[in-house]
């Protein structure tokens, strides 16, 4: 026997075996028809019109048909439906049928074009109709033959629109899968394993994606509303709960701002130092999505409010900053990082006078990397060193004469970009801001690790309401995490690497990621060599050469030490910054030695004990003069766990009930007591007042064709400007250096006189002549 004879054997037997499967499965489906005559005919009754309709649907799923509602009559006698009729769904005619066949009646050859479309009517006169009378359902008419061939594959028969059917209960779950954004695909193809088989589904992809599209349908125009009320309930759950709303003239929601109960008490604790942004933009309404980030005692991010802004404007700021302010109970961050959107920094310079903003340096050295990348390839060493005097420079003084020769150096005296990021240098350059904490961070950086989060949950076509319920899952899971750390770090005790004592200190306070960190200084403190400068008061530490770094550049520091006081002060103010003490500082601790790690170099934020500091602050806070609803919220939850505690005690027998019962009227007669003075004093008390979700509208919804990308928005300052030709000169030529007419003029081997001031990678410069003092290039390179 050949091959192709083996072949066609075994497809005859896997399209046997797939045949008999499937009418295996057909048979179990009418199981429960057994026995009955299915076939219709006048004169048979039925109860009801749905006992009707369900006999003659499933007469059409053994003959292979689908079947639609045609027309009822209402009696004007009954007050109700008294005759039914269902016919095949290829009955009737097609509108551009129809149409055609009026045209040929009314002898016309013109009419409107018509899409070229595929129809799925024949005229087919199948049907059945049925009348009420007597109590009971009565067949009057019944055609059984049609002018179309019946579907016999009993797997392409429940293709058929009447007999799809999905019960509730697979609705719901497609429902919660969805919500844990699960695409269609991978819901429909969930369901195809649970059912067993394929072919025993009734429904197809499209039905499951009906479903969520009709579930999506139901926020179209309630989405403010629905947000709200979530609110409202959270609100009602945990009275530390805070949102507030803005709307514009015509009642349109403008901004919306939520934050939870744990993040405003951890920012008490956590909230000295905070990163925001609003570059993403991830829902239909193109809101962009604006979280307030900070760092917790394990280094992770923590979230301390989402706002949502319509616009980006100083006033939606300066709204967002007060209210962010009113939640946190009126505490301000010490230090603020974002980009470079000049309405944020007029807000908040209006809203937190106090606080030290910085812009991100990230954003700032990418936008240089734009600008001065043909620099980067046509200087020698420019790119090496302009990151040098940025990073490394330990003191105003020294990065101003470092940026000083490295443009003498380079001859970039009057390139434009380097100008303005030398103006802006105290908004940016870490030298300005060593001796502030900022908890290591120079950067935006940890706001966009969470827009990164959100896009795994979300789509350009969210609504803000599945936005609201993935931000909360998101938060679950960042508080699930602390948790889960804040038992590692009580129950896991860190491995020693030395035998220093210093070592051992910091393993008994700082939580394990932490301690992490401090291990790495306490290793890199072997490298570089001490040079004592005064005894006992002024040290020289020099690190002459790295062995994990290539290319390392020789880096000096200077240390000062009193013993006596236990204090230590390094010039790259490494603690200042981040909290924790820089590898100099213990370099030179051991060769004076001081062996412990001194109280006041222990930053309590960064210990095992800081969530519970967090907790106990709401006690203090609680003492606050004053009356809004926020502090009667918050007096409330920190009462609330010693009542119930009290509650449990005085329960355990009659002695303890007695006496509680007994103390319990005395507090209340003393509490009483205070209530009437206050009441007796004329005093204004101020209210708080919450949003509601009635006469919010929605607002408008982004008009896009098609699928949304993920759009990135960029501030005036990231804003990309047109390229200009590096030939002509030219940004209106549409061309570019390769395309240049001027190009084929001049010939290979032309040179073009470039000069180094006027040199950038996007053109940014305005037309200008080429002056005679620059340096040549040769076109044919």
């Amino acid at each position: 026997m050949s091959t192709n004879e083996v072949n066609e054997d075994v497809a005859t037997e896997i399209a046997d075996e797939n045949s008999s499967q499937e009418e295996e499965e057909f048979s179990d489906g009418i199981d429960e028809h057994e026995g009955l005559e299915f076939v219709p005919f006048v004169g048979k009754e039925f109860a009801t019109k749905d006992d009707a309709f369900h006999f003659y649907n499933y007469y059409a799923l053994r003959m292979g048909f689908s079947i639609r509602n045609e027309s009822h009559y209402k009696s004007s006698k009954l007050g109700d439906v008294s005759s039914m009729l269902w016919t095949c769904s290829k009955e009737g005619m097609s509108k551009k049928d129809k149409a055609a066949k009026k045209a040929r009646e009314e002898g016309s050859c013109e009419r409107t074009p018509q899409k070229d479309t595929t129809t799925t009517r024949t005229g087919c006169k199948a049907r059945l109709r049925i009348k009420f009378g007597g109590g009971i359902w009565k067949v009057s008419v019944f055609h059984e033959v049609h002018n179309h061939p019946l579907v016999t594959s009993p797997s392409k028969i429940r293709s058929l629109r009447s007999h799809k059917d999905m019960d509730q209960e697979t609705r719901d779950t497609i429902k919660v899968m969805h919500a844990q954004n699960i695409d269609t695909a991978k819901i429909h193809e969930y369901l195809k394993v649970r059912h067993g088989v394929k072919q025993s589904l009734k429904f197809k992809k499209k039905d499951v994606s009906n479903v969520i599209a009709s579930e999506n349908q139901r926020l179209v125009g309630m989405d403010v509303e629905s947000s709200l009320v979530y609110f409202q309930k959270k609100k009602e759950e945990d009275a530390e709960f805070f949102y507030d709303v803005e709307v514009d003239e015509s009642g349109r929601l403008k901004n919306m701002f939520w934050v939870d109960a744990r993040a405003r008490r951890a920012f008490q604790e956590f909230g000295d130092v905070v990163t925001f942004d609003t570059t993403y933009q991830t829902n239909k309404f193109c809101m962009p999505l604006a979280p307030f980030i900070g760092v917790n005692h394990h280094r992770r991010c923590i979230i301390f409010g989402i706002a949502m802004l319509r616009t980006e404007e100083t006033s939606s700021f300066v709204w967002l900053f007060q209210t962010w302010v009113k939640a946190m109970y009126g505490k301000e961050p010490r230090a603020i990082i974002t980009d470079q959107d000049p309405a944020m920094r007029i807000a908040i310079k209006k809203v937190f006078p106090n606080t030290i903003h910085r812009n991100c340096q990230w954003h700032m050295m990418r936008k240089a990397s734009e600008h001065l990348g043909a620099l980067y390839g046509m200087k020698e060493g420019f790119e090496v060193e302009l990151k040098r005097v940025i990073n490394l420079s330990l003191t105003v003084s020294e990065f101003e004469e470092g940026w000083r020769n490295m443009l003498k150096k380079h001859k970039l005296g009057n390139n434009r970009h380097l100008k303005n990021m030398y103006e802006k240098r105290s908004e940016w350059v870490p030298a300005y801001f060593r001796d502030i904490f900022f908890a290591n961070m120079s950067s935006s950086q940890r706001s966009e690790s969470v827009n990164n989060s959100l896009k795994i949950w979300t789509t350009n076509h969210s609504s803000m309401y599945q936005l609201v319920k993935h931000v909360e899952k998101i938060l679950e899971n960042g508080w699930e995490k602390e948790s889960d750390e804040d038992i590692a770090c009580m129950n896991a005790v860190p491995n020693l690497s030395s035998l220093y004592r210093i070592e051992k200190d910091a393993s008994k306070v700082y939580t394990c990621n932490v301690m992490g960190v401090f291990k790495v200084r306490l290793k890199n403190s072997q490298l570089g060599e001490v040079d004592e400068i005064e005894k006992n008061g002024l040290y020289k530490v020099t690190i002459k050469e790295h062995p994990h770094i290539a290319n390392w550049i020789p880096q000096t520091y200077m240390v000062k030490v009193n013993k006596s006081e236990e204090m230590v002060s390094c010039s790259c103010k490494g603690y200042e910054f981040e909290g924790l003490l820089c590898s100099h500082a213990i370099k030179v601790m051991h060769h004076v030695n001081m062996v412990h790690l001194p109280n006041r170099y222990i930053m309590k934020r960064w210990c095992k004990d800081a969530n519970a500091r967090a907790k106990r602050s709401n006690l203090e806070m609680s003492m606050e003069i004053g009356s809004t609803q926020e502090h009667e919220s918050l007096r409330f939850a920190t009462l609330k766990p010693r009542v119930m505690k009290l509650l449990s005690k005085a329960s355990k027998s009659s002695d303890t009930f007695n006496k509680f019962q007994g103390l319990l009227g005395m507090v209340e007669q003393e509490m009483q007591d205070v209530v009437n003075e206050e009441e007796n004093l004329t005093c204004e008390i101020e209210t708080s007042t919450r949003p509601t979700s009635e006469g919010i509208i929605d607002p408008p919804i982004s008009q896009c064709k098609g699928k949304r990308k993920p759009q990135r928005f960029k501030p005036p300052s990231e804003a990309k400007k047109s390229r200009k030709c590096g030939i002509c000169g030219s940004k209106k030529g549409g061309h570019n250096a390769r395309t240049c007419p001027l190009k084929k003029v001049q010939g290979k081997g032309n040179k073009k006189i470039v000069s180094d001031d006027d040199t950038e990678s996007d053109g940014s410069q305005e037309d200008e002549e080429v002056e005679s003092n620059g340096q040549y290039e040769d076109l044919s390179s």
